[in-house]
């Protein structure tokens, strides 16, 4: 939305950092399917390393051999992820700060109850009756075009309605929405796209010029707040890395170590579009709001000796799953919109959540939301 007018607010927390931080291990759970030119398989890291590939920093880029010979530049990067229950809700996927349009690459997502349902490239294991991808609606957020999402039909039962597939249309960060679902297991394949005979082609391959490259992968559940914010919504533009001294004769001097994000050729900030800095917005954008007459279900989950995950709630679904300020997230002003000056990769700028009751069954919460680089 123009001028980044504020409606009702989405918050997308990751799962994945989530288990992390309360100690499932990265190894069997989240990881790079090997190198096997036998299975078409690809996860030699040129920099970085898996566990990096889930360490909310996006700026660390995590490069994956995809362009060393004909054989390497013909098969997929296979992530396989085990969410570790089936009580807990997905509906969002989010790549962040990759390059799959200089390294001519695409998404292909797949899901199923077992773990052999994501164990093979191009989901050609996964069965439709978990999810018929033809009829289950994907939503590109950010950097998805509606033609560039196709679920699988290559007239090939092995492979049809398997699988969803995302061709980003520019490098930098991409979110796609879909229905809620509980399926514990996922894939997420990266793939070629030159000289591929369709949308959903399994046969591209990879640039010869460029690898992949990944700053962050994200998973979990969104959630929309249920109104607008109160109407005296603070937000502001800091500059928090310039130091000003001032000399005897009152003189100042300054020096900024940062200012803001950041933009290059080969990585930038989550939603920023330009690849040079002087083409970016500097400063950290952070939101003051407050949320009045929230229904106590729409606050609290229906029981605190464990999590809730069927519940729909501000402390289930975002302030659990970040622990307080711990973890970062990324932030919509608006939960209807598609352009990234609406979104912020950003984490709490508080460590107490404080609600106030003001009738019975209905609170009033306060947030502070600071970007994050």
């Amino acid at each position: 939305m123009a001028n980044q007018k504020i409606r009702t607010p989405r918050f997308y927390p990751d799962y994945i950092s989530y288990l992390l931080s309360r100690g499932v291990a990265q190894d069997t759970n989240f990881d790079v399917t090997s190198t096997s030119s036998g299975n078409h398989t690809l996860g030699t890291f040129v920099t970085g390393s898996e566990a990096e590939l889930f360490d909310m920093n996006p700026l660390n880029l995590v490069t994956i051999d995809t362009k060393s010979t004909a054989g390497v530049r013909a098969d997929h990067v296979l992530i396989q992820i085990d969410k570790n229950d089936t009580t807990q809700k997905i509906n969002y996927i989010a790549i962040l700060n990759h390059n799959l349009v200089s390294s001519a690459g695409k998404i292909r997502i797949f899901a199923g109850d077992e773990s052999t349902d994501v164990g093979a490239v191009d989901g050609t294991l996964a069965e439709t009756s978990d999810i018929d991808w033809s009829s289950f609606t994907v939503n590109g957020i950010v950097n998805a075009p509606a033609d560039n999402i196709n679920a699988t039909a290559t007239g090939d039962a092995t492979y049809d309605k398997k699988s969803i597939v995302i061709r980003p249309s520019t490098n930098g960060t991409t979110i796609i929405t879909f229905p809620e679902t509980s399926l514990r297991y996922w894939g997420i394949q990266f793939e070629g796209t030159t000289s591929q005979s369709g949308e959903t082609s399994i046969l591209g391959t990879w640039s010869a010029s460029n690898n992949l490259s990944i700053g962050c992968i994200m998973i979990g559940e969104y959630y929309d707040m249920p109104h607008a914010p109160d109407l005296s919504v603070k937000k502001s533009i800091e500059f928090d890395q310039v130091t000003v001294q001032k000399s005897i004769g009152g003189q100042k001097f300054s020096n900024m170590t940062s200012f803001g994000r950041t933009a290059s050729a080969t990585s930038k900030s989550p939603f920023s579009i330009s690849s040079f800095p002087q083409n970016i917005y500097g400063g950290r954008i952070s939101y003051d709001m407050e949320f009045k007459y929230l229904l106590i279900a729409d606050l609290l989950p229906n029981e605190t000796g464990s999590v809730q995950p069927t519940d729909d709630a501000v402390i289930e679904d975002i302030w659990n799953k970040t622990n307080g300020n711990h973890l970062p997230f990324i932030f919509s002003i608006d939960n209807t919109s598609t352009s990234e000056s609406d979104h912020i990769f950003a984490r709490f700028d508080q460590d107490s959540l404080n609600m106030t009751q003001i009738a019975p069954d209905i609170y009033n919460v306060k947030m502070k939301i600071e970007e994050e680089f």
